[in-house]
């Protein structure tokens, strides 16, 4: 018999999709823009995660043993389906580099500088394109394996800072505008809350218990209540002013932990839940970009498709170091709103598609 998904699983890789992003990307740019109020973010994007999730569970109740890019060649036909598996794949594919490109040069900046970003990168590439190769199940059970690591790591980062928490770094409070907090919700949104559609390559069909709206809530409650802990004590321990000058805000202040009162380079250890958060988010943004691909090309040999997207997403990292500079700017201004307005527009029409469908089959 083939073995299954549990419901634990589903949440886990849910937990990881939505913390994908947090290091060197949604954190900088919330701070950015909401300053000593960034915290409030996390919070208030609940409400608007679970609505994207409730659209998300309903485009898989449909034509439950198929994958989002076959139910898209179904509901559209092939031509229109193809664009929209195409337009999926070009948007993930750029999410991917760029999450690649913060990690490599995270690891880079804090503990292999003179390492090359091209050595880095092909070192997490091989150990995503193995977990790929292995299929899903294997995926989701490496995630269930490392969120109870993540969970462990950010207890400790947790208690050990503490007692460094000042709340005075948190004042004045309230001092955004309406342009403010939508520019922050949108961040969040384009980066925490669409990358959930990922998990629409996995076939409903084959999760042990159907009742998956409920572990992807709760996955995603718990995902912004950490990711509330981390921007509330970075800008407690920190100060908005010094987190908004440090490229990786989310690493240096856990070099402010303390265990038993004795500093002793503990972050090389603790640092290990943020890399958990991103090599999980680019393993399945890998698989997601493959699956469509093998869809399109209606390739028998899926390896040959994971290796030839895992050396692009190499390249594209790669060709994007060149412009580091200027993806600041991009991550605030301009690739939310695009992400935003596409992702949006998408799950709308493919959510109508569906409601369509299911009426003229009745």
């Amino acid at each position: 018999m083939k073995k299954k998904i549990t419901n634990f699983q589903i949440g886990t890789l849910n937990y990881f999709i939505t913390r994908t992003f947090l290091v060197g990307v949604t954190l900088n740019a919330i701070i950015n823009v909401m300053h000593a109020d960034s915290w409030i973010i996390p919070l208030l994007s609940i409400i608007p995660g679970i609505i994207f999730i409730l659209l998300v569970n309903y485009i898989m109740d449909y034509e439950p043993d198929l994958t989002l890019s076959e139910k898209l060649v179904k509901l559209f036909k092939n031509k229109i389906g193809y664009l929209i598996i195409i337009l999926f794949s070009i948007l993930v594919y750029f999410m991917c580099t760029l999450n690649y490109l913060n990690l490599t040069s995270f690891i880079r900046s804090q503990f292999l500088i003179k390492t090359p970003l091209l050595a880095i990168c092909i070192m997490f590439v091989l150990a995503s394109l193995y977990i790929i190769i292995k299929g899903i199940h294997t995926v989701s059970r490496t995630s269930n394996i490392l969120f109870y690591s993540n969970i462990v790591l950010l207890t400790i980062s947790i208690l050990g800072l503490l007692q460094v928490i000042d709340i005075s770094n948190l004042k004045p409070l309230f001092t955004f505008n309406m342009m403010d907090l939508t520019k922050g919700l949108n961040v969040y949104y384009a980066f925490n809350i669409t990358p959930i559609i990922l998990l629409t390559i996995i076939p409903k069909n084959e999760i042990i218990d159907p009742k998956l709206k409920k572990s992807l809530i709760i996955s995603y409650i718990l995902a912004c209540i950490t990711l509330f802990i981390t921007v509330f004590l970075t800008i407690s321990v920190l100060g908005y002013e010094l987190s908004s000058l440090y490229e990786y805000a989310e690493f240096n202040v856990l070099k402010q932990v303390s265990i038993f009162g004795l500093n002793s380079r503990i972050e090389s250890i603790l640092v290990m839940q943020l890399l958990f958060d991103i090599f999980i988010g680019n393993v399945l943004m890998t698989y997601f970009i493959s699956d469509n691909i093998k869809t399109v090309a209606k390739c028998k040999n899926p390896t040959i498709i994971y290796i030839i997207v895992s050396i692009i997403i190499v390249i594209g990292a790669l060709f994007l170091s060149r412009y580091n500079i200027y993806l600041d700017n991009f991550m605030v201004n301009i690739i939310p709103i695009a992400a935003t307005i596409f992702m949006t527009f998408m799950i709308a029409i493919i959510c109508i598609k569906i409601k369509r469908d299911k009426k003229s089959t009745n």
